[in-house]
């Protein structure tokens, strides 16, 4: 599934489908901005929304035989929720 098929399932509930891409395209911008300023974004049921930060370190390079220093990053970990989690595996 993918952001155009949210937009045209979320159009059946509203009035138009411009009005399902506005409310889609806010969510996720607010969910951007939330991830962008360094905020835990939870929804419930689903999971959470986590930036972590990692710092440089030093890694060898096999093949030019040297140390290479990587740059520090900040990535999104996903937690999953324990209710999705057991919807996802009580069939399996």
């Amino acid at each position: 599934m993918n952001k155009s098929d949210i937009i045209q399932k979320l159009a059946k509930y509203t009035l138009t489908k411009n009005e399902a891409k506005k409310i889609v395209n806010f969510i996720f911008d607010t969910i951007t901005t939330a991830l962008l300023s360094g905020e835990k974004v939870h929804i419930q049921n689903l999971g959470t929304f986590i930036v972590r930060t990692y710092k440089a370190k030093k890694m060898y390079h096999p093949k030019k035989k040297k140390f290479l220093l990587v740059n520090p990053k900040r990535k999104i970990k996903f937690v999953v929720s324990k209710k999705l989690l057991l919807k996802l595996n009580k069939n399996y």
